[in-house]
């Protein structure tokens, strides 16, 4: 009786059931949050809160409020809405990866968005197919989905609508799509809708935190916050490593005087500036954006003459290692943003900041080594100089 079908032609429902969370999505918290960031401050999100959803981790999702960006638990959100841009092909022409055509595009058929270029998309069809089209050949349909999560009945219930009612059986698997007021919003195969009361689910909702008094031990202050689930586990094992972070953001970093630099260092981070704001585009060295060590290598290797690597991890083997004291402009510096080693890259330019193309904020920014997200995903440093 329920799947995730939709009113959704069938080929645009396989493309939609293999889709990932990606640059902001929209989630609702289903429990209370309340996270100390490492400056101090207070973070709170209520139930029922709307909030963006910038990154996924393993187990959790990166969200932002403020300046602040946070690691929340993935039980504690439901995501409700996925940034996936899907498209219908209008026109017939090729399909292309690395210059080769893989096949010829089918009026009518439908894709979703892999990397969006100046005059092209990489493209992924509902047969697997991936590859490089003409805009002209595509046209957009759409730029979000509603998402839905299988959720189990926990006990045989009833739901009804303004016309309908339905009978759920214990066990059964219904598709959630939003949660309002302590109901969960479920979604039938025919796309009509039903409110389900939150304790009729299979999902813990409605939680509270239970907040504890600042001390001034240094034992105490590791603690960020306790919760009375099973997230607290997370939780205090990142506050494990406070008081190292603590230390690193308090490192007074080498002298940062550019009119002591060399003319290579002044050339470096004067580039680096000039493309403040050009676009995050994954495997893009400056045709039409960057991602994080396409940026590096642009400016490095094509407009310096520098000899560096093109990844970030190979990058991060390319210099001298330094340690983090010693940092001075142009020297790199290295991420764990993916959970498996070096994942990110971006150029310090003093001060204990760094320039970067963020496929978070999408576009090259600057940004503090002792940012919360940041901080707790340095990895090493390099100079290539």
């Amino acid at each position: 009786m329920w799947s995730i079908k939709n009113k959704l032609p069938m080929g645009l429902i396989a493309l939609c059931a293999v889709s990932i969370v990606s640059l902001k999505d929209t989630g609702i918290f289903i429990n209370e949050h309340i996270q100390k960031t490492y400056s101090g401050n207070q973070v709170s999100f209520a139930i029922g809160e709307e909030v963006n959803v910038i990154e996924k981790t393993k187990d959790s999702y990166i969200v932002k409020k403020g300046k602040a960006k946070l690691t929340i638990p993935q039980s504690k959100i439901l995501l409700t809405e996925v940034n996936v841009p899907t498209y219908k092909v209008i026109k017939q022409g090729p399909i292309k990866k690395d210059g080769a055509v893989l096949r010829n595009l089918f009026i009518g058929e439908y894709a979703v968005e892999v990397q969006n270029n100046k005059d092209s998309v990489v493209i992924r069809c509902n047969d697997g197919t991936v590859g490089t089209v003409s805009k002209d050949s595509i046209e957009k349909i759409a730029s979000t989905r509603e998402n839905e999560t299988k959720v189990k009945v926990k006990a045989n219930t009833k739901v009804k609508n303004d016309k309908e009612v339905l009978d759920l059986k214990a066990g059964e698997s219904v598709n959630v799509v939003d949660f309002n007021n302590g109901d969960f919003i479920i979604k039938d195969d025919n796309g009509k809708k039903y409110n389900l009361p939150a304790e009729k689910l299979a999902i813990e909702t409605g939680k509270k935190v239970e907040k504890t008094e600042e001390k001034d031990s240094e034992e105490n202050s590791l603690s960020l916050i306790k919760v009375m689930d099973e997230d607290s586990k997370e939780i205090e094992k990142i506050a494990k490593s406070k008081a190292k972070i603590k230390a690193e953001k308090e490192m007074t970093y080498a002298p940062q005087d550019l009119s002591n630099a060399s003319e290579t260092v002044n050339r470096i981070i004067s580039s680096a500036y000039s493309k403040m704001g050009t676009t995050y585009v994954y495997g893009a060295t400056g045709d039409g954006g960057y991602d994080c060590s396409g940026f590096v290598y642009a400016i490095y290797k094509n407009e310096m003459g520098i000899s560096i690597p093109r990844s970030s991890s190979e990058q991060a083997n390319a210099g001298r290692p330094i340690e983090k004291l010693e940092l001075r402009e142009g020297d790199l510096v290295f991420f764990n943003t993916s959970g498996s080693g070096v994942s990110h890259v971006g150029i310090y330019i003093g001060g204990g900041e760094f320039i970067h193309a963020s496929s978070g904020a999408g576009k090259v920014v600057i940004s503090s080594l002792s940012e919360d997200y940041y901080a707790e995903r340095y990895l090493s440093a390099a100079r290539v100089l």
